[in-house]
């Protein structure tokens, strides 16, 4: 079998945004190292001052450099039809694979990643990375952080692992199927293997245990394995992948569920890699006041962390549909609802007809009668709320309680459980976190007509 053992040097971590600035490749056949290969490569960018203090490799260096286009078919001649072999071989695979996209190729080799060799074959080292391992192994990096250096030990150190290999680690990695070559390199395989093709959420921890992306999914095992593809290049995902060394999951009975528990999980630990939720937003609410003359209105506006509107909203857009919908079940109008700026009386042509209260033909009585019809359905203001729905066997039902509007938590009760009796319910309870998002799920989720869940209004 052929190897080619590939180390580069980028002027960044992202294969989209960055370019290559040196690349080093030992060819190895039946055990033996046949061909080596290195040269600088001009990234066409300027390289940022914190990377030349890393690798030493200035913008003088790789000014007369040839561009990869001119050593690409030297590239591709030592790796095409090999197996590429590099250190957290995702990064290094992701640059070249990219370049050579650029320039109209489909390269996309077998690969193969020494530090997850390196963690099933010396086991118990304190640190995989290369640095690192060719301290405890007794190596001297010479070097280091250039490319030819780094990919000269990374050959010692697969031409090790070949040895030691009794198991058939390197066949099984090489089996696509075996997902082996896309999964993180300090990501122990079996917790991979572990995870069920159920609906729940998924929780990448990293260094010390540390939660660092919270995600839900219909199928756990699909949505954590396309995190692995590579199907794209940027540096984030890269420096993501890399700190992934462990995960767990929760199977959630329904949809619902599976929103809220990935919504609790991030407000608790703040992941780092999760942009949305991470903090309450500035949502948007339908709030309510009366007019001098009595008539109850309705308009929409930004909602801060600590604004109680009648209800909150992920848009301007859902909260303006919702009150077009109110507007017309209960005849209320337009210009009273925020939805007419100009004039003094509704346009009907518009919006449609109304009982003419914007005209004072129609008492504020009256009127607000339906106001507050269409506040009740819109909130359920003051009531205790149970939202029932599937659990994970017909002897049980998922619950969500809400207390005066506010969620409370929610949990799986047993069917032999009077949901009637709110002190039995909240035994079955795990308390959750309150704000916008979370209303914004549960909202969002009674307003699709597909759902299961049946509400009960308690008092």
């Amino acid at each position: 079998m052929k190897f080619s053992i590939v180390d580069i040097e980028t002027t960044g971590g992202s294969a989209k945004t960055n370019g290559i600035t040196e690349i080093a490749i030992i060819r190895i056949e039946d055990g033996k190292e046949i061909d080596r290969y290195e040269t600088l490569i001009n990234p066409n960018m300027l390289i940022p001052h914190k990377i030349t203090m890393l690798t030493g490799i200035t913008n003088e260096m790789v000014e007369d450099a040839p561009a990869f286009h001119e050593v690409a078919q030297a590239i591709w001649d030592r790796t095409h039809d090999h197996v590429f072999v590099a250190h957290n071989v995702n990064f290094d695979y992701s640059f070249i694979r990219e370049q050579f996209a650029l320039l109209g190729f489909q390269w996309r080799p077998k690969r193969l990643c020494t530090v997850r060799l390196s963690r099933k074959l010396i086991p118990n080292l304190y640190s995989y990375s290369l640095g690192k391992i060719a301290d405890q192994l007794g190596y001297s990096i010479n070097a280091r952080h250039r490319a030819m250096g780094d990919c000269d030990f990374t050959a010692t150190l697969f031409l090790r692992l070949l040895e030691q290999d009794e198991e058939g680690h390197i066949a099984f990695s090489l089996n696509l199927r075996s997902r082996e070559a896309t999964l993180p390199p300090h990501l122990k395989r079996e917790r991979f293997d572990k995870i069920p093709s159920t609906q729940g959420v998924y929780i990448f921890k990293g260094p010390g245990g540390k939660v660092i992306y919270v995600g839900k999914a219909n199928n756990l095992k699909d949505r954590v394995a396309e995190h692995f593809r590579g199907n794209t290049h940027t540096g984030l995902k890269n420096r993501f992948s890399e700190k992934i060394e462990d995960l767990e999951w929760i199977e959630c009975p329904n949809e619902m569920i599976a929103l809220l528990t990935e919504a609790n999980q991030i407000k608790k630990h703040w992941p780092p890699y999760n942009r949305l939720m991470k903090r309450v937003t500035l949502n948007w609410g339908i709030y309510t006041y009366a007019d001098q003359r009595g008539y109850h209105r309705f308009n929409i506006g930004r909602v801060g962390k600590w604004d109680r509107p009648v209800f909150s909203f992920k848009s301007s857009f859902e909260a303006k549909t919702r009150l077009e919908f109110l507007r017309t079940k209960y005849d209320l109008c337009a210009k009273y609802c925020g939805l007419q700026e100009h004039g003094d009386a509704c346009l009907p042509d518009y919006y449609g007809s109304c009982n003419k209260a914007c005209e004072g033909e129609e008492s504020a009585e009256l009127y607000n009668q339906r106001v507050q019809q269409a506040m009740a359905e819109l909130t359920q203001l003051g009531k205790t709320m149970l939202i029932k729905g599937k659990g994970f066997n017909e002897n049980e039902s998922s619950v969500v309680l809400l207390e005066g509007g506010r969620y409370k938590g929610h949990g799986l009760v047993p069917n032999s459980v009077d949901l009637t009796r709110i002190n039995d319910v909240k035994n079955w309870i795990d308390t959750g976190y309150d704000d916008q998002d979370i209303q914004a799920v549960i909202l969002s989720q009674l307003s699709k007509k597909s759902t299961e869940a049946q509400v009960l209004i308690i008092d």
